[in-house]
Formats: structure tokens, C-alpha cells, sequence
């Protein structure tokens, strides 16, 4: 009898995690969306943020690595090796440095751009593992700017079909994805 009531309280806590978790996460207000891509409300408020080290800034976004990209690669009909990973990485990595500077340019928050720029430019620090460098990207916008979670919530979807549908890039080449896909003519 005893083990059920603990069952029942675990599962209470549970709930009452889950619950306080979403409503902290919601955030209300209007998030615009021009010409495909997702801009978050900007508050008016200036603050300094703290960038949260890996795997502190406390997303509800899954980690890209490596589920996402395997989802990705399997879907284009790619074999999840090095070279892909990689090569997948980079590009996601150039797809999200595009829309963050968006926002930082948005804000007008030249300093937090400088401060991305520098800490990734180059698939980042020579501590930086690449195939973690798009995750770390999105803990930086995440503890820059709270506006940000609803904008990377959304492109996640928004990038999964880029990345997956019809017109993605990632069909044009055999089984080995290069690298420098960013810059590659259609």
C-alpha cells in the first residue's frame, strides 16, 4: 500500500513539474512571421544576458544532436556517416547564424552580435566539438533573449522542412553531402 502512495505522490509532482514547465515556457504575445522566417517580439527593456555554458540555458528545444540530424539524413537518403553528420551540421549551422543575425539586427543589439560571431565564427572555439556547434547557437539565443524561445520554437519545424522537403539542397548530391552547401548555387 504503501509503494502505490508513493506512486501517487511521484506521479502528482510529475504533473505539477510538467504543468508549472509549460506555463513558464508560454510566452504570450504576437510572433510575426515575414517572408518565411519567424522574428520574435522585441521588448523595449535593455539588459545584459547571461549566456548559459552548454546544456544550462534550459530550452524545451530537443537537442539537434545527433537524432535530429539522423532524422534528417534518413529522410534525404543518406547514411548518418562523419561526413554527412558534418557536412549537416555546417550547413544548419549557416541556416541558424542567418536568422539570429536577423534578430540581433532587429534588437539592435550589435553587441550581442559581435559576441555570437566571435564565440562561433569558424564552427567556433578550438574546444567547440562542430557537431555540437548548432546546439550551442541555440543555447546562446536562448539565455540572450527570452523573445528568442518562441522564434526558435517555431523555425525547428520551419527548418525540418527545409532541410527534408522537395527543394532542399541535400537532394542534389549523391551519397556523401559536401561541405559548403551554404554557399553553392542552386
Amino acid at each position: 500500500m504503501d509503494f502505490l502512495v508513493l506512486l501517487v505522490v511521484i506521479g502528482l509532482v510529475w504533473l505539477v513539474v510538467t504543468v508549472v514547465r509549460k506555463m513558464m515556457s508560454s510566452a504570450p504575445g504576437h510572433h510575426g512571421q515575414t517572408a518565411g522566417h519567424y522574428y520574435p517580439d522585441i521588448d523595449e527593456e535593455e539588459f545584459e544576458p547571461a549566456v548559459a555554458p552548454r546544456g544550462t540555458a534550459h530550452r524545451d528545444i530537443p537537442p539537434l544532436f545527433p537524432d535530429f540530424y539522423h532524422g534528417v539524413l534518413f529522410a534525404v537518403g543518406k547514411e548518418p556517416t562523419p561526413q554527412n553528420l558534418l557536412a549537416l551540421v555546417e550547413y544548419v549551422s549557416q541556416m541558424l547564424t542567418l536568422n539570429a543575425v536577423m534578430w540581433f539586427q532587429q534588437t539592435g543589439d550589435a553587441a550581442a552580435q559581435e559576441r555570437f560571431m566571435n564565440r562561433f565564427r569558424g564552427g567556433g572555439g578550438d574546444d567547440q566539438k562542430l557537431e555540437l556547434v548548432t546546439d550551442d547557437m541555440i543555447d546562446f539565443l536562448w539565455a540572450w533573449r527570452p523573445s528568442t524561445h518562441q522564434a526558435l520554437r517555431d523555425w525547428m519545424p520551419e527548418l525540418e522542412q527545409k532541410l527534408t522537403g522537395p527543394d532542399s539542397k541535400l537532394w542534389q548530391f549523391g551519397d556523401e553531402l559536401p561541405f559548403g552547401i551554404w554557399e553553392m548555387k542552386d
